[in-house]
């Protein structure tokens, strides 16, 4: 007979909250996610990330999980303001090594399904104005990558989480786990 919750996520950054928030889409509800800080302030990791969500990436299985945040956080607000604000992704070459790395990239995304496409310099001005024409070979450019309000989008993902039945709890310090045959059993 359990005492405790099923589930404990340890942390409430953007990592704890997305579990919290996909588990408990699932039907879970007894989820527990303890932070050792105040809830959904700055401080933690969460906070110092610059949001920058680009999809493509060697690995199929990254870009996969990048090309679900864009998709899950597309539609995702907090109190009216977004928390994903899909501008575009651009990357910029000013040697031929780089020029070949972005084709490489732009041979990934589409290998990975991941719509990106290799531009000129004229395209890559046109993108960032203040791009100097005159510094870049090219660029690599994926209209579906965006910037992410990480703060924000953890909010958001713990409040729905919240509202399927998780619970969360600031100010709270692990201090240890305890396991028995392989199995945690208290926290």
């Amino acid at each position: 007979m359990a005492t405790g919750p099923r589930v404990v996520i340890i942390g409430a950054g953007i990592v704890g909250c997305a579990l919290a928030e996909e588990i408990t889409a699932r039907g879970w509800t007894d989820v527990t996610v303890v932070e050792q800080g105040p809830l959904f302030a700055t401080g933690g990791s969460t906070s110092h990330a610059p949001g920058l969500v680009f999809q493509t990436n060697p690995s199929k299985t990254m870009t996969e999980f990048a090309a679900y945040t864009v998709r899950k956080y597309s539609d995702l607000t907090l109190d009216g303001a977004w928390c994903f604000r899909q501008v575009g992704g651009l990357e910029l070459a000013t040697t031929p090594e780089r020029l070949l790395d972005l084709s490489r990239r732009q041979g990934w995304a589409t290998s990975w399904g991941v719509e990106g496409r290799l531009v000129d310099p004229a395209e890559c001005v046109r993108l960032a104005p203040l791009v100097d024409r005159s510094r870049i070979l090219g660029g690599y450019h994926v209209p579906s990558d965006g910037l992410a309000k990480a703060v924000r989008a953890a909010e958001a993902q713990a409040r729905l989480a919240i509202g399927r039945g998780a619970r969360f709890l600031g100010g709270q310090a692990v201090t240890a786990i305890e396991t028995d045959h392989g199995r945690v059993r208290a926290v």
